[in-house]
């Protein structure tokens, strides 16, 4: 075989064999393909079988169960009171309210106003056939949050209370003051204690508002409280052409007056209750120092809620000379944050103004920035030589009252006289022993003692409610101290 013949043979060789490669490969494919297909069909009729097993099963189980429940599948209510299935394939009517009416005003009358108002945004079916016959269910919340003694009667409780939660929310809408304090029952009395008796009934949600403006301003001498009344805008400074303290007092209680007139007027439920907020001024220039609110005991547990420093607000309660918390006095003071030689001509009159504030109050005292917190009457163990000295208790300073009649006094002498007593130097356990006393005509420190008490039980310590004299000088409330040592 010459060369040539054998260079055609081999061409046509490889020529055949590529044709024939190429062909067996499509017969590949398209076997692979089929018996793919054959077991996608396979598999097709197994689960429609499976399928239709399943469902002939949860027929025979509808029939013996309830139409509002299908077996193995998850139900879903729509806002339509439709009950589906996951698949869609079957629609069930589903009855949303399938609670006897007591249970259900029992559920609902525990819950809060917006969650109420996203009840009746369900559906058309829970408004008109369920809440609206449920609409009483707020009279419980309203008595224990809004503080409302009645209820009102109305064509329309849910229109009432969805307006009382509105006024809420507008009144609880403002921006606090750097700090707040509470305002105790007992708090000290500067005035005629007496007075309060029937303010207490008349105006029951406002009348500590009346008794602090008029006992601070009767007391305060650099600074006084003044009013603003939207209603008058044109008086929020009272007398401000008469820089005599006095005349300046009076003025503020004639304002009060006026609101305590305004108030009878109105509605004693609390969501109506007069905002009061106002200014603090300088007696003699009748400029500004600082702006004040007061918010009412359940306001503010709305509005600060989720505060810490809220419930060591109650830790005054335990002390017997304060009694509840009846309110809360929220405060700015201007020259706390100037520099120091700003600070140094308002010093005299912020530091007059918040003795007098925490003294009269016996409030727990909170900068809200930080939420630190102090108490204005503490239980301190104090010994026998500072209480019975002439300068002894912070010159008498510490004492919550100085009044020989009062609760508070009786109570002391006849703590520290059983102290005595029991540790056998009182006047009651041995002969010449030490008799507690009070002396009134001093301007010292008015609990003294007669009798002999050695050196060495002047050393002893008495556990007392006294008042916070240290209060003023603490730098992480006020950031500088206020009193001079």
């Amino acid at each position: 075989m010459s060369l040539a013949n054998f260079v055609v043979t081999f061409r046509n060789r490889i020529i055949i064999g590529a044709v024939a490669s190429i062909f067996l490969a499509f017969g590949l494919f398209k076997a692979l393909k089929g018996n793919k297909s054959n077991s996608n069909n396979d598999n097709d009729t197994k689960q429609s079988n499976d399928s239709s097993k399943s469902n002939n099963n949860s027929s025979t189980t509808a029939t013996n169960q309830p139409t509002s429940i299908v077996a193995n599948k998850p139900l879903r209510i729509t806002s339509q009171g439709i009950n589906k299935t996951e698949n869609n394939n079957q629609l069930i009517d589903f009855d949303l309210i399938q609670l006897p009416h007591h249970i259900l005003f029992q559920i609902f009358q525990l819950i809060s106003p917006s969650q109420f108002l996203r009840c009746t945004q369900v559906s058309k079916k829970w408004k008109s056939t369920m809440l609206n016959k449920l609409d009483k269910a707020w009279i419980y919340y309203s008595k224990s949050h809004w503080n409302f003694t009645t209820i009102p009667e109305t064509d329309s409780y849910f229109e009432f209370f969805k307006i009382t939660f509105i006024e809420e929310k507008k009144r609880l809408g403002f921006a606090p003051e750097k700090y707040i304090i509470t305002i105790m029952e007992q708090s000290a009395e500067f005035t005629d204690p007496s007075r309060w008796a029937s303010e207490r009934i008349f105006q029951n949600s406002d009348w500590w508002k009346l008794r602090f403006l008029e006992e601070m301003n009767s007391t305060l001498k650099q600074t006084r409280l003044v009013v603003n009344n939207k209603k008058n805008s044109n008086n929020n400074i009272l007398n401000s052409n008469n820089s005599n303290n006095n005349n300046n007092n009076n003025s503020l209680i004639t304002k009060s007056n006026s609101f305590d007139n305004e108030e009878s007027s109105s509605s004693s439920s609390s969501s109506e209750s007069h905002i009061i907020l106002g200014n603090i001024y300088f007696t003699s220039s009748n400029s500004p120092i600082g702006t004040f609110r007061f918010i009412d005991k359940m306001d503010a547990q709305t509005k600060f809620r989720n505060q810490k420093w809220l419930a060591k607000a109650y830790i005054g309660e335990e002390s017997p000379y304060t009694g509840d918390v009846v309110g809360y006095f929220n405060f700015t003071l201007f020259g706390l944050d100037c520099p120091e030689e700003v600070f140094s001509k308002y010093k005299p009159s912020i530091a007059e103004f918040l003795k007098t504030l925490t003294y009269q109050t016996r409030g727990t005292l909170t900068r809200l920035d930080s939420g630190y917190t102090v108490q204005s009457v503490l239980f301190e163990d104090c010994k026998l030589s500072a209480v019975f000295g002439k300068y002894g208790m912070n010159d008498g300073d510490a004492l919550l009252d100085t009044d020989n009649n009062s609760a508070y006094i009786a109570s002391l002498i006849e703590t520290i006289q059983k102290f005595l007593d029991k540790k056998g130097v009182g006047y009651n356990s041995i002969e010449d022993g030490a008799k507690v006393n009070y002396t009134g005509q001093t301007s010292h420190n008015p609990i003294r003692y007669s009798g002999h008490l050695g050196k060495e039980a002047l050393q002893w310590e008495i556990g007392l409610w006294i008042y916070n004299t240290v209060i003023l000088n603490n730098k992480k409330l006020w950031g500088r101290r206020l009193e001079d040592d």
